[in-house]
């Protein structure tokens, strides 16, 4: 008798733990880069509708350094720029590459559902002609979506 109310007291507590986990929101996150071997990364944090901060990233491949800087929008419209719009140099010190942060916002307000967020990394090489913007060039613009 009592093995069957232990094991009923556990199936009822298994039983209000999923529902009380489903019932809890999930974090809401998006992270997406674009771009080819180096890319523009851009991290969404919230939940739901409401945004915690954003994350702009250049994916680098192995063990190279790219000179530049990040710049973030919001549904089309100039949001920040990394190191305020002016050029650093980021590196990959791993042998398989990586993602180094190029900036980071707080955030801390709600958008409405379908806003989009993007974040592009711009490198300096100087060049003129098609792809590029005053000797710039962009590594793709990677986007996420709130909601």
């Amino acid at each position: 008798m009592n093995k069957t109310i232990a094991r009923t007291g556990a199936i009822v507590t298994a039983a209000l733990g999923l529902t009380l986990t489903a019932a809890t929101p999930a974090l809401a996150s998006a992270d997406k880069c674009k771009g080819d071997a180096s890319a523009s990364c851009v991290a969404v944090n919230g939940s739901k509708l409401h945004v915690n901060s954003i994350k702009s990233r250049v994916a680098l491949y192995a063990k190279t350094c790219r000179s530049g800087h990040s710049q973030v929008l919001i549904n089309g419209k100039h949001y920040a720029d990394s190191n305020g719009g002016k050029d650093k140099e980021y590196c990959s010190k791993s042998i398989f590459g990586a993602e180094v942060t190029t900036g980071t916002w707080n955030v801390n307000r709600n958008y409405a559902k379908g806003t989009k967020i993007w974040s592009k990394f711009w490198r300096y090489t100087g060049a003129t002609g098609p792809g590029t913007s005053n000797g710039y060039s962009s590594y793709g613009t990677a986007c996420a979506t709130v909601g």
